[in-house]
This record gives structure tokens, sequence and C-alpha cells, in this order.
């Protein structure tokens, strides 16, 4: 069963293959500009439809992880040795509310941009197509359907933007949006988890120690941390996690008065040893791997984009693209080399253009 954070990047996934089928469509008859403003009124009618979808779904599963977050820290106030019945568990609605709304806006603003980004970016590449394939037709005398054909295989050789970086670079909308949900997704959890520590009058927490981490993630875990900064043996907490897209630290209540004399000593140590990479060899490389991996699963889908773009009756879905290319079957190596040709093609058409 599909979490709630999959659910909304699968809204993604699809609204990126409905804008670019949209794009595609534009080699089917004639491009009139009433056409033309029909598919920009149904781009608006795409992007309308996944914003109102993934607000709906990113506040309950905003609300979702702070409930979790919460109920994950009274479990470890009990299992440190707390009495269930001296805990607070109630979840003050004002404090809790203001909090796990903090969040959602905060989300949905990046919700709205990604928004922006994508209706502006399937509008570009539908004028775009249009302006190319009336300029290469009559300037090359190519038929205005190959000429669209190419001029629409150009433009769709990757996702749909979600987010324009600061050095210029066109980040895809569903790969955007996954760090978006999971770092709040996180964060609803923290926050839901501290708000609860300190409801229970307790200032010390302990963020989990990952083995196979960030450099950036290494500098912080494995630590116990003051919230109000009072507690002068430990670090103030200043630096919350998630510490960025796709973390997977936490924070849970420590209790002092419930912890042997040794293991205070030991966190009190642990806690306050220079903030830099103490990972082992073995841990660095294990990440590195990690992270190759996943960007090979990420080329493949940056490549059956640009396939699915110049050849989209030839090329299967995705899932099954990845295994044919994983297998490297017959099939694929057939579709590798039709693929060079007509991209050639392509490329020679926009050089004469």
């Amino acid at each position: 069963m599909a979490t709630s954070a999959e659910k909304i990047i699968a809204l993604y996934v699809r609204a990126d293959e409905r804008l670019r089928e949209l794009i595609q469509s534009l080699e089917n008859g004639s491009i009139s500009q009433r056409r033309k403003n029909e598919l920009l009124r149904q781009v608006e009618e795409i992007i309308a439809e996944l914003t109102g979808q993934t607000g709906q779904q990113m506040a309950g599963m905003i609300s979702e992880s702070y409930h979790a977050g919460a109920a994950e820290a009274v479990t470890s106030m009990i299992r440190a040795g707390m009495a269930a019945e001296s805990i607070n568990t109630t979840l003050r609605a004002l404090i809790h509310q203001r909090a796990a709304q903090a969040i959602m806006d905060e989300a949905f603003y990046s919700i709205l941009e990604a928004s922006d980004n994508m209706s502006a970016d399937a509008k570009r590449r539908i004028e775009e197509a249009v302006r190319r394939a009336n300029e290469r037709s009559l300037l090359t005398g190519m038929s205005r359907r190959e000429a669209t054909h190419q001029a629409v295989a150009e433009l769709n050789q990757q996702g749909i933007t979600g987010i324009v970086t600061r050095n210029g670079a066109r980040v895809p909308a569903d790969k955007y949006m996954t760090g978006v949900i999971h770092y709040h997704q996180r964060k609803a959890h923290v926050t839901g988890s501290e708000n609860m520590t300190v409801q229970n009058g307790i200032d010390l927490v302990y963020v989990n120690s990952v083995g196979i981490t960030c450099e950036y993630c290494a500098k912080y875990q494995g630590r116990v941390y003051s919230i109000s900064g009072r507690d002068s043996r430990f670090p103030k907490l200043e630096v919350r996690p998630p510490y960025h897209s796709h973390c997977v630290h936490s924070l849970t209540p420590w209790i002092e008065e419930l912890t042997s004399p040794d293991e205070v000593q030991r966190m009190i140590e642990q806690s306050n040893r220079p903030f830099v990479d103490n990972r082992t060899e073995a841990n660095i490389r294990r990440y590195n791997e990690l992270q190759r991996e996943k960007s090979r699963k990420n080329a493949t889908r940056k490549q059956w984009i640009r396939y699915k773009a110049v050849l989209p009756d030839d090329t299967p879905d995705l899932r099954t693209f990845a295994s044919m290319k994983a297998r490297n079957t017959q099939s694929y190596r057939e579709l590798q080399e039709v693929y060079r040709k007509v991209n050639a093609m392509i490329k020679a058409g926009e050089a004469d253009g």
C-alpha cells in the first residue's frame, strides 16, 4: 500500500506525463491559434488540479507525521522508564495546530512555486514547438507534421520543470517535490516530538545516529542537546533535523534521571565532540555507493524521458524500460539503435533550420 508521500509524488509523475503528452499532441493535426490556446488552457487545468490535490494530501500527511512524532516521544519516555500515567499526552490544540500549520504554510509555498514553474515550462514548450515547426516548415520545405514532430521531440526530452536553481539548472517537478515532501514530512515528525518533549518538562533531546549518512548529518548526529540552552553540559539545540531534503534523522526525549551515571558521562563527552565529519572509511564508501546507485536510477528515468519524446509509440513504460536496460535485452538494443537514428535526423533538421 502506497504511503502518503508516495501518493503525492505519484501525482507529480502523472502530471509530468500528462503535460508532455499534451505537448506531444501537437503532432496530431494542424496547429491553429485556437488549438494552441486550447492546449494552453488545458495546461492550466492540469496544474490547478495538481495544486489542489497536492495541497489536500500534503496537509493530511503533515498532520499525520506531526502526531506520529508526538506519539514516538511518548513511547520513548515510557521506554526510558517514565510511568505512563505521569506523561501528559494531550496535544494542546493551539500550540500543536500552530506548529503543524506553520510547516504546512512553508510546504504550500513550495507547491505553488513548483506549480508556477510547471505551468510556465509547459506553456513555453507549446509556444516554442509551434514557432519552431512553422519556421522549419517555411525555411526547409519540410512537411508540417514532420517539422512539428522534430520540434516536440527536441523540447520534450526532459521532465517538466519544478524549480530553477540559482545557477539556472532546471530540476524536474517530480524530483524537486520528492525532496520537498520528504523534508516537510520529517520536519513535522521532529517538531511533534520536540513539542511533546517540552510539554512534559524535559529539556534534553537525543538526535539519533545513522551509520550510513552524509558528511553534513554526521556532524550533528549521535548527540544530546539542550532545547533551551540552559544546560551548559550539552550543546544548545540550534540546528534541528531534518538537515536536508532527504534526511532521516529525528530527535527523542533524553531523561538524565533514568540514565546511568556512566552513560550520562559518555553522552556529555560524545555530545561535545568537535562538529566535524567522524564517519568511518567503510561508512563513507557505502554512502558513496548508495549515492551512485541513486544517480544510476535517475539517469535511467532521464533516458526514458528522452526516448519517450523521440519515440512515443515505441518506448514502453518506465518500469519496462528500466528492466530492459538492466538486462540489456535485444529489444533494448534495437530501441537504442532506432533512437540514435531518429535523434540524428532530428538534430540534422535542427541544424538545417
